[in-house]
């Protein structure tokens, strides 16, 4: 429907009465409906109403069915989706409607240079969990996108509009199988939707999901459309979508990540990298955890060594493994490594390095050992294992996991002694490399083992180390 159909019919429904709603104004159009305000019984509406020639060309009953699955929204509420108070088809007029709450805000592409940063995390979370509450009852928006969220003018709060084309899962007609060539929106499309070879399941859902959540980040920190250059023709853009990785960058990290994650290729690598949590509304990681670890250990160390001064730890070199992507991630790990043990060469005793690739498991370990040192209350040796795991090539644009494990031993920890079992990182190497997520890792290894130590667990490594130990 072009802007003059859409103006005709906003013209002829001034003054109507749609299935008891009255109606006067206009709020806007899309391409399948007008949206008008209308009133019944002193409730107030968004009236949505469809043009008669697209419900004609694609079927009365596959509409009214769309209309049906809105309307099982009734009743049901959440601050960030739009609240359904009616819908079906007027039987004095034949115009069929879905009536929602009216919202006089923006939405986000008509915003989108005016959005702060800073509000960036606490709108994407609240998209999340509109997105959320239609999985947990079993349905899948499929058009997450900047013109269908509507935005308060203080950008506090975000609103999931639209639900024209939610599925509920494992059902694939209806919704899909008619005329139309595609359903939803081809711009914030993953490739698996756009090739129409999407999972009928909860993951398969959430992995659209996720991508189109992505996506919608990817706006608001680029402040432009994902794949903007490429608009017409349509496989210029559908080529895009599925060979290009857009660039994302900014101040806010943990966006700038979970973004470039979200908008993964691959359905179930996006998977294993995202999950609901990752979408929390929470302030970017400090380093408050790790200071407040350190200040603990130092205060430790000084009562146990008095007036002796501890030596640093000499920084030995990295193992350099050329040729293959995993030497340089294992050069670059190493070298980060022995950057922070020597800032904080005072919490650390004498310790060597060791490092592996196995190219056939995509994986490059690497073995921290440290020398006991009664001096600064560590009878037994500690070991620090690190296993970085290269998961997905993602058009050029690796994403990799990170795992860790620690031990304490009588004598020095014998080869294969140790399997890494903790995942504490997902994402692009530079996000780890970057990040204070290793120091938070190393000192709670350390601080894990003095508890450790005071209950008596010295005799062997029969019980792991959990990294990121709570506080004692």
């Amino acid at each position: 429907m072009d802007s003059v159909q859409a103006k005709a019919l906003a013209d002829s429904l001034q003054g109507a009465v749609i299935d008891g709603w009255a109606v006067s104004g206009f709020f806007g159009n899309g391409k399948s409906a007008v949206v008008v305000p209308a009133e019944k019984n002193g409730v107030k509406a968004a009236l949505k109403i469809f043009h008669r020639e697209l419900i004609e060309r694609y079927g009365r009953a596959v509409q009214l069915e769309r209309i049906s699955r809105e309307k099982s929204l009734i009743g049901c509420t959440h601050p960030n989706l739009v609240q359904i108070l009616d819908g079906g088809e007027c039987p004095l007029t034949g115009h069929l409607y879905v009536a929602m709450e009216p919202l006089a805000y923006k939405n986000l592409h008509e915003a989108l240079q005016d959005v702060p940063l800073e509000a960036v995390p606490k709108l994407i979370a609240q998209v999340a969990s509109a997105a959320r509450f239609l999985e947990d009852m079993n349905l899948v928006h499929r058009d997450i996108k900047p013109e269908n969220i509507a935005v308060t003018a203080d950008f506090s709060r975000a609103i999931l509009l639209d639900l024209g084309v939610l599925q509920p899962v494992g059902i694939s007609n209806l919704t899909d199988v008619d005329a139309r060539p595609f359903i939803g929106t081809l711009r914030y499309s993953s490739p698996e939707f756009l090739r129409r070879h999407e999972a009928p399941t909860i993951e398969g859902g959430r992995a659209i999901t996720f991508y189109q959540l992505g996506a919608v980040l990817h706006d608001m920190i680029m402040r432009k459309p994902i794949f903007s250059t490429h608009t017409e023709p349509f496989m210029e853009l559908a080529e895009a979508i599925f060979d290009e990785t857009p660039e994302i960058f900014g101040e806010d990290t943990r966006c700038v990540a979970l973004a470039k994650k979200c908008l993964i290729k691959n359905p179930v690598k996006r998977l294993e990298f995202v999950s609901w949590n990752d979408f929390a509304d929470q302030p970017p990681k400090t380093s408050a955890n790790l200071t407040a670890m350190q200040a603990r250990l130092k205060a430790r160390q000084a009562a146990l060594k008095a007036d002796q001064e501890l030596s640093s730890v000499p920084a030995t070199e990295a193992n350099r493994i050329a040729k293959q992507r995993l030497g340089e991630v294992s050069n670059q790990f190493l070298s980060r490594v022995a950057s922070f043990l020597n800032a904080s060469s005072s919490l650390f005793p004498l310790g060597k390095k060791t490092s592996e690739k196995n190219i056939q498991e995509q994986t490059s370990t690497t073995t921290i050992q440290f020398e006991k040192d009664p001096s600064i209350g560590l009878p037994n040796h500690l070991t620090i294992q690190f296993v970085i795991q290269l998961v997905d090539e993602n058009n050029g644009a690796p994403m990799y996991k990170a795992f860790s494990a620690a031990a304490l031993s009588n004598d020095e920890l014998k080869e294969g002694g140790l399997v890494a079992n903790h995942e504490f990182f997902s994402g692009e190497i530079e996000g780890l490399l970057d990040s204070a997520e290793l120091e938070q890792q190393f000192t709670g290894a350390l601080e894990a083992a003095y508890i450790a130590l005071d209950k008596g667990l010295t005799a062997s490594i029969d019980g792991m180390l959990i990294l990121n130990t709570t506080e004692a």
